[in-house]
């Protein structure tokens, strides 16, 4: 149980990527220190530093790699306990962080000796598999999602929230495959329109936007022009069975969203 006294290292998530070709590889460290597993650099904010210093330090110390070009930051936030109390951290009950992906030039890893055994590069489905937590899980489909945002219509909300659309079946039944089980996806109610997918946490104004971007590319605006039916539901809610086409889906539950024309006409992104 959390009480208000207990207190919490600020720390930062460095998802450490490596591109090799038209693929991205991703480094997890074998972990001994505190407990056994698999998870990506990570660390403390020490007095006086920022995140960004913060995760250039942690990244340097954990693997000694180069990053290339400056760490792209995620409005993603989490909190999470310790899973037993540690020795060398009195008086702190857990860790809060924020997200960051690094980009690396692939080399020889230097590992910190104290804190991790091993390394592995590895692509996004083994990685999410070997990862143990699973906040790190969730971090890493929102990184990879970002990174094969090319294959995908992208915006960003003013409130900085990340939402992907596909652009034909191919494209959608990867915007599928990344959607995390608690992240919205919508989908319009007549076939023909991109799957649209919210990464991480979503506002009132995220999921405005995102039903928007799905009625504006959908085939039902433009055959019509009218009022667009979209479907709004969450990852877990999608299901593919054996004989279905690609780009297609069945849904076990979804809410329905009327769209009215005048709101699809000035949506300008």
């Amino acid at each position: 149980m959390e009480t208000l006294n207990d207190k919490y290292r600020k720390a930062v998530f460095a998802v450490v990527y490596a591109k090799e070709g038209n693929e991205f590889q991703y480094l997890l460290l074998e972990r001994k220190l505190h407990w056994h597993g698999w998870e990506f650099p990570k660390g403390g904010i020490d007095a006086g530093e920022g995140e960004e210093q913060a995760v250039r330090r942690e990244v340097r110390e954990e693997t000694g790699l180069n990053i290339k070009g400056k760490p792209a930051k995620f409005e993603i936030y989490g909190k999470y306990k310790y899973p037993k109390i540690l020795k060398d951290r009195p008086g702190i009950v857990g860790q809060t962080y924020s997200l960051y992906a690094v980009e690396v030039v692939r080399g020889k890893v230097k590992l910190d000796s104290l804190e991790h055994s091993s390394y592995e590069w590895m692509n996004f489905k083994d990685a999410f598999k070997k990862l143990t937590w699973k906040n790190q899980k969730k971090c890493l489909q929102i990184v990879n999602g970002w990174l094969e945002g090319k294959n995908f219509r992208k915006i960003i909300t003013e409130n900085g929230t990340l939402i992907l659309a596909g652009k034909n079946d191919e494209t959608n039944e990867q915007l599928v495959a990344q959607a995390g089980k608690d992240e919205y996806v919508f989908h319009t109610a007549m076939a023909g329109s991109p799957f649209v997918n919210i990464k991480g946490r979503a506002s009132d104004e995220d999921i405005r936007e995102a039903i928007l971007l799905c009625a504006k590319y959908s085939r039902a605006w433009k055959k019509s022009h009218k009022d667009v039916e979209v479907h709004q539901f969450k990852g877990e809610d999608l299901y593919k069975k054996s004989g279905m086409k690609a780009g297609t889906f069945g849904l076990k539950d979804f809410k329905v969203i009327k769209v009215r024309k005048e709101d699809i006409e000035g949506f300008e992104k």
